[in-house]
């Protein structure tokens, strides 16, 4: 490699050290202490006959791993491995999924280690088929890569290249520095081919800049200086300036032929380039014959990381990602992906670009488009150079087996479940199915099926059965008890006379907190007030507009949502005076303006918004910002639901949406339009949110475009902003009580004579000082009531002295448990945020106690709420314990949880009731009246409680 390329490697090296402290290379690493696995959870499906993909979820003492694997079986003859780039060239960065959409690939990785300036390109070498796409490091600064032979046998190895050009003229042979890299300074040559782009340099970077340009093994022109050139299909371009200025014009003229001589063998093989089947560059070994390693770079700290590994038989190659910078996964040292690599069946393995690049994508065959199963740490997917992967192309076989999918495993007695089937060949090939023909039956509860439509007639745990030409799939499902209570998110909602609005999704409860969804069929309608009518799950609104509401009934749920029909618009903004507006853009790349125009839909003018999104990545808009008497934003009166605004569409597919903000500074964005696909006039609507508190201020109205690769430009028209105001209503809605949930544990029940009483509560700090009296006597005083008083912060040792609990609990840190009769207490300490981060050995201890408990009582007291604000900071966590005390839960124990917080409230979810007590710091008087007791009486297997003020507020008269 030549100078300039060197030059710019040691520096990258040289940064990799400083920001990273860089390992030497070639160092064997001690085998790292890993982390004790608490949890572990492993999906996996076939992609194909040849890959399995896997998501693996791994909760351990240090945080989450979340793991993703491709597994390749490169024994497979319908399998094939293969790098990605651009459909543009390698020039142009790329997402992951977008490459391995275009490229029809089942899944892929990002790849190599790259360099963003001057022109995006990677450190080292990509091949396919025998194809240079990207040339590897010189020998003296190489670092390893992945090789694949044309027999399938992979490797990982470092490259001894050779890159000429011989010219007719001269018969010198000319050296060259890389293929499709990009230099510093281009005092080197470098040769690019279509691989690179459409376009050569040309002279964006060096007004000096030559470039020879052959095609056919001929040189069909000299350019010295001049703009960039389309590079031939069946042909190259030489570049290089400088110091190489005399080979290139010395050595190739118009006319001369050229021999092209690249070479790129692995060390210790024969392989010449036409063998090489893959190959991409990495950045160290980490494993070698099964023991950890660094080779080469060693990115020092916890990150994301991509890797590849290969199975000792070297019959399969896992392509791995485990993500990281995130609340909840914080990645791994390298020495720690090593053993993860390990553990996973990696015998030899080298890792790739991680950090924010790290990205997984994967289509199944019966899919059109990639998901992204990882958690990029940029937020967004990092657009990369290359990438690796995975193809399938296997025959059409016969039916070999069948999934059966719904869309919620739970549902309620007297509703019904709709249920669907895939199928797939012995490849996991999709295969066409008929679904009028598939024959569906129910076995462990009382249900009946109507074409794929399952009704359940009775409470308990069934599974479904599907058939279709002599294969059969199953699908396990759970019948809840009655329906206590129901809910939606759709709480109310506005819309114009003559209209329809689908009713979206009900969830349900049962008596014990388990949910399910409820079809809106499955839903008993009432419509109060004249304002239409409800049919199959749809609301059809009448020409009377006015207000009125739905109410939904099912077993003992009741849910209202209240609805506005029609409404007045008022005029805001005629855009006749520019002096009203300003623009921006976001980037600085993006290029926006206003100006105004005589193309009016309502009075004599419009406002113009010009805009250019050809430029920049990522999220691009352009913004009108009302600056109404030079203030900022525009007062909007009242209490309006919506805002219209006509719309003289460029049917260019921008996202049209405005910027609103509340009285409390919450700012939210509306949308008027999602696509812009209309040319004319159009009115167009934005919903204002529930739950506001007005006024509103509106901020900007702007255009938006968020996919990187779609790329336009665009002139849309604004006039007629109007505020929709409700329908008045003349006279108050009469609506039925919407139910909640009534937990049959929340009763009075005396204590029998071998019975067993606890209280808890928290005792604010400084109360008496606030007070102005010994307010605390009174929460002791009743507290002494119980045997065993437990306190949320803890106490004082005052206030102890006084105490005559039998036990008393002291909640603020620490984890210990208590055996009291039938019934385990839990203390644990969530101080930190969470178990772990107080203590990971809690989870432990945790575990150890639910499992070996002959208790049928459990209580878990915290000091901060599991869920909800104030709640774990990791809610993968949260998730986490509410999924483990509820396995201890449908096991025959009852659960509670116990925790302070900044509220006073009870949530009975799945079985567990988590009660949460304001343990916040009293600030004035007042708040002693939200000073709560819990009181427990426990009598043999039962157990009941009651929440009461410790002080009652005094009734107005």
């Amino acid at each position: 490699m030549k100078k300039e390329i060197k030059k710019s490697f040691i520096l990258l090296l040289v940064l990799v050290s400083i920001l990273s402290a860089a390992s030497p290379a070639f160092t064997v690493a001690t085998n790292p202490v890993m982390p004790t696995v608490i949890y572990e959870t492993k999906n996996s499906k076939h992609l194909s006959s040849g890959v399995e993909y896997s998501n693996i979820l791994k909760f351990t003492t240090k945080g989450w791993w979340n793991i993703n694997v491709l597994r390749v079986n490169l024994k497979d003859k319908y399998t094939e491995v293969k790098g990605l780039f651009s459909k543009k060239g390698i020039s142009n960065r790329e997402k992951v999924s977008t490459m391995v959409k275009d490229s029809g690939a089942l899944g892929g990785i990002n790849g190599d280690f790259f360099e963003y300036n001057p022109i995006p390109h990677s450190l080292g070498a990509l091949i396919n088929d025998g194809d240079m796409i990207s040339s590897p490091m010189s020998k003296d600064y190489a670092l390893p890569a992945f090789v694949l032979d044309e027999n399938n046998n992979p490797s990982l190895n470092y490259f001894n290249k050779k890159l000429a050009a011989v010219s007719s003229a001269t018969n010198s042979e000319v050296i060259l520095s890389a293929v499709n890299k990009a230099s510093e300074k281009y005092e080197e040559i470098m040769l690019y081919n279509r691989h690179w782009g459409q376009k050569s340099i040309g002279n964006k970077l060096f007004n000096d800049m030559i470039e020879v340009v052959v095609e056919n093994d001929v040189v069909t022109d000299v350019r010295v200086g001049q703009e960039a050139v389309n590079i031939p299909e069946d042909g190259y371009i030489l570049t290089g300036r400088g110091r190489v200025k005399d080979t290139l014009l010395n050595n190739f003229h118009v006319g001369d032929t050229v021999e092209l001589k690249l070479s790129a063998v692995p060390d210790y093989t024969d392989l010449d380039l036409d063998k090489i089947k893959f190959a991409i560059g990495g950045g160290s070994r980490i494993v070698e014959n099964g023991k950890t390693i660094n080779s080469n770079l060693n990115i020092k700290g916890d990150n994301p990381r991509t890797g590849l590994g290969i199975t000792q038989d070297g019959n399969e190659l896992l392509m791995v990602t485990i993500d990281g910078r995130d609340t909840s996964f914080k990645g791994v040292s390298q020495e720690v992906f090593s053993q993860i690599m390990k553990d996973l069946g990696a015998y030899n393995a080298l890792v790739l670009d991680g950090g924010g690049s790290t990205t997984m994508a994967v289509r199944a065959l019966d899919e059109q488009t990639p998901t992204v199963v990882n958690k990029p740490s940029d937020g967004t997917e990092r657009k990369v150079v290359d990438g690796v992967g995975v193809f399938s192309n296997p025959p059409q076989g016969t039916l070999a087996y069948l999934t059966v999918t719904t869309d919620d495993s739970n549902m309620f007695p007297e509703t019904t479940r709709k249920f669907s089937v895939k199928g797939y060949d012995q490849y996991y090939n999709p295969i066409a199915i008929d679904q009028s023909l598939v024959k569906y039956t129910v076995s462990g509860i009382d249900g009946t099926f109507n074409g794929n439509v399952l009704k359940a007639n009775s409470s308990g745990t069934g599974k479904v059965t599907a058939s279709y030409n002599g294969i059969t799939g199953t699908y396990d499902i759970k019948v809840l008890g009655k329906v206590m209570d129901i809910t939606t998110d759709l709480t109310s909602f506005s819309l114009d006379i003559n209209s329809q609005k689908n009713l979206s999704v009900f969830h349900g409860k049962d008596k014990d907190g388990y949910k399910a969804i409820i079809y809106p069929e499955d839903l008993n309608f009432t419509v109060i007030g004249n304002i239409g009518y409800v049919e199959k799950g749809i609301f059809y609104s009448n020409s009377n507009g006015g207000k009125g509401a739905i109410t939904a009934k099912l077993g003992e749920g009741v849910e209202n949502i209240l609805v506005s029909i029609g409404g007045k618009g008022v005029l805001v903004e005629s855009f006749d005076n520019m002096e009203n507006f300003s623009s921006s853009t976001s980037p600085e790349t993006t290029k926006g303006s206003i100006a105004s125009s005589d193309e009016a839909k309502e009075g004599n003018k419009s406002l113009s918004l010009q805009y250019d999104f050809t430029l920049g990545e990522n999220t691009r808009a352009a913004y009108v910002n009302f600056i109404q008497n030079g203030g900022n934003g525009r007062v909007l009166d009242g209490t309006p639901s919506k805002l219209g605004l006509w719309v003289y569409g460029d049917e260019n597919g921008g996202w049209l949406r405005g910027n609103i903000v509340d009285k409390t500074g919450k700012s939210i964005n509306i949308d008027f339009s999602k696509s812009i696909d209309w040319s004319g006039w159009q009115y167009v609507t934005a919903d204002i949110p529930q739950g506001i508190e007005y006024p509103v201020t509106l901020k900007k109205i702007y255009i938006v475009e968020v996919d990187s690769p779609t790329k336009y430009s665009g002139e849309i028209l604004l006039d007629g902003l109007s505020a929709v105001y409700p329908p008045s209503q003349s006279g108050s809605l009469v609506l039925p009580a919407s139910s909640t949930l009534k937990d049959d544990k929340n009763v009075a029940v005396k204590k029998e004579a071998n019975g067993y009483t606890l209280g808890i509560t928290a005792v604010p700090q400084k109360l008496n000082e606030l007070v102005g009296y010994a307010a605390t006597d009174k929460i002791k005083g009743k507290m002494n009531n119980f045997n065993t008083g437990i306190y949320l912060g803890g106490t004082t040792q005052e206030f102890q002295n006084g105490l005559k609990n039998s036990n008393i609990i002291n909640v603020s840190s620490g984890y210990k448990p208590y055996k009291l009769n039938n019934l385990l207490i839990i203390k644990a300490d969530s101080s930190k945020g969470g178990l772990r981060a107080s203590n990971s050995e809690q989870w432990l201890w945790l575990k150890n106690d639910l499992e070996n408990s002959q208790e049928k009582n459990i209580i878990l007291v915290l000091p901060t709420p599991v869920f909800g604000n104030g709640g774990f900071t990791d809610k993968l966590e949260a998730n986490l314990l509410h999924d483990t005390l509820k396995a201890v839960e449908e096991k025959g124990k009852n659960i509670w949880v116990l925790q302070g917080g900044s509220q006073n409230s009870t949530d009975l979810n799945d079985g567990i009731r988590y009660i949460e007590f304001d343990s916040r710091e009293a600030k004035n008087p007042q708040d002693i009246y939200n000073i709560m007791i819990g009181e427990f009486t426990v009598n043999g297997d039962n157990i009941t409680y009651q929440i009461k003020p410790a002080f009652e507020k005094p009734a107005v008269k």
